[in-house]
């Protein structure tokens, strides 16, 4: 619809003239708005990109300690492990300085107490605190066990030899036949006190 305004000019209301200066700062603002918002999206961007980066290079120096820990956890595990075997064989040494005998008259005695066919093949003592006899017999007139039977009860009645033990056990017997012989590998456990 048309309007027709027939008052004078200077009663006529008059539009504001700064409404177009409005429409104009509107704009503007506008414009401000969408770029600060686009500076302070970039801005954030940025940030998270940059804390990302710096994450990532923390994240990789703590791998890198890592793997040098591991190294070196594993070397100071396999010096732990030869200390353990070290403190046993010290403990085993121990037992065997503590002993009130000298092991040159205790391997005479041992020596002088063979039966003839007996002879050694391995003497020894082990962690459990014994002292290990290992041989064989041969014997061509009586069966070869009775010879090591007899070797042990010679052993186990010598006063002067088995004054430092407790206890003698037979650990195993191997029997074979050679030749027509009765031969037997024999290993006897001394137990000391």
């Amino acid at each position: 619809m048309i309007e027709i305004n027939l008052l004078p000019e200077d009663l006529r209301k008059k539009k504001p003239e700064f409404s177009l200066d409005l429409n104009i700062e509107a704009e503007k603002l506008k414009f401000w708005i969408a770029g600060g918002s686009l500076g302070v999206l970039i801005l954030i961007f940025t940030l998270i990109f940059a804390a990302s980066f710096i994450r990532k290079t923390q994240i990789d120096g703590l791998l890198a300690r890592e793997k040098d820990f591991s190294s070196k956890f594993s070397q100071v595990d396999s010096v732990s492990k030869e200390i353990v075997v070290l403190r046993a064989k010290m403990s085993a040494l121990d037992q065997l300085t503590k002993r009130k005998f000298l092991w040159t008259e205790k391997l005479n005695q041992l020596s002088d107490l063979v039966l003839p066919g007996i002879w050694f093949t391995h003497v020894y003592t082990d962690s459990e605190n014994r002292l290990i006899v290992e041989g064989s017999v041969v014997s061509k007139s009586e069966e070869a066990m009775a010879s090591v039977g007899k070797f042990m009860k010679n052993l186990k009645d010598n006063q002067q030899f088995f004054k430092d033990f407790k206890n003698i056990k037979l650990e195993s017997v191997q029997r074979k036949n050679k030749e027509e012989k009765d031969m037997v590998d024999f290993k006897i456990a001394l137990y000391f006190q």
